[in-house]
C-alpha cells in the first residue's frame, strides 16, 4: 500500500502543473481504473485542494471494483464521481474528456486508454503502462537477432518499441510528449510515465517514422487499429 501511494503521489505532482492551468469545469476520465486509488486522488486533488469544479469518470470492466468505487464515492459525499461498469472496447464516454488518466492497464487496455483520449479529443494524457505482450510475439529484426536471444533482452526490447510507436502515434495524431520514468524502479518495474498535450501541430514526421519502423520491424500494433491515423 506504501508503494501503491508512493506512485499516485508521484503521479498527481507530475499532472500537478499542467492542472493548476485549467479553468472551468474539468472532466477527468480513469480508464481501466482498478480500485479507483487514482480516481479518488485526482478528484481530492482539484476539487479539495485547487478548489476547481471537476468531474471525474472511472471505467472498468470489474463489476467488483465499479460497486466498491461507487460506495466509496457515496461515503466521500464525492457526488461530482461516476464509475461504469464496462469493457473499454465498447465504451464510448458520454462527456467529452479533458483529461485521460491510466495507471497500470495491463498490455492493450493502455492503447485503449489512448484511443479514447484521441477519438475523444482529450487536451491531455498522463498514462503509466503496465505489462506488454502484444508485440512481444510479433517484432523480429534480424541484425538485433544476436542480442535478443536471451528471453529476458527479447521481453525488455518489446517493451521499449511497444511505448515508443505508442508516442509516435500521439505525435502523429497532433499531441506533443514527454516519457519519463515517474518513479524509482524499487517502487515499481513499470516506473514509465507518457504524458502527452494536444498542440494541433503537423506532426507528418511522426506518422513517417511510425509506419516505418512498423514495417521494419513487422509488428501491427493494436492502437492504431482503434484511431484513424
Amino acid at each position: 500500500m506504501i508503494r501503491k501511494y508512493n506512485q499516485i503521489d508521484h503521479f498527481i505532482e507530475l499532472a500537478a502543473d499542467y492542472l493548476k492551468k485549467l479553468s472551468g469545469e474539468i472532466e477527468v476520465l480513469d480508464c481501466a481504473c482498478g480500485k479507483s486509488y487514482l480516481s479518488f486522488a485526482m478528484n481530492y486533488y482539484l476539487r479539495d485542494c485547487l478548489k476547481k469544479r471537476c468531474h471525474v469518470t472511472g471505467v472498468d470492466y470489474s463489476k467488483t471494483v465499479i460497486e466498491t468505487s461507487r460506495k466509496s464515492a457515496c461515503e466521500l459525499g464525492y457526488s461530482n464521481m461516476t464509475f461504469i461498469e464496462t469493457d473499454l472496447n465498447y465504451f464510448i464516454p458520454k462527456r467529452t474528456p479533458d483529461i485521460v488518466i491510466s495507471l497500470h492497464a495491463c498490455d492493450t487496455a493502455t492503447d485503449l486508454a489512448i484511443a479514447a483520449g484521441i477519438n475523444g479529443g482529450a487536451k491531455a494524457m498522463f498514462i503509466v503502462p503496465c505489462c506488454h505482450k502484444e508485440l512481444l510475439a510479433q517484432y523480429s529484426y534480424a541484425p538485433f537477432e544476436p542480442l535478443l536471444k536471451h528471453g529476458v533482452f527479447r521481453a525488455r526490447q518489446a517493451d521499449l518499441i511497444t511505448d515508443s510507436l505508442r508516442c509516435l502515434i500521439l505525435e502523429a495524431c497532433g499531441y506533443s510528449v514527454i516519457a519519463q520514468e515517474y518513479i524509482s524502479p524499487v517502487e515499481t518495474p513499470k516506473n514509465l510515465l507518457i504524458r502527452a498535450f494536444k498542440d494541433g501541430k503537423n506532426q507528418k514526421r511522426a506518422k513517417e517514422d511510425y509506419l516505418k519502423l512498423k514495417q521494419l520491424l513487422g509488428v501491427n500494433p493494436k492502437l492504431e487499429t482503434l484511431i484513424q491515423l
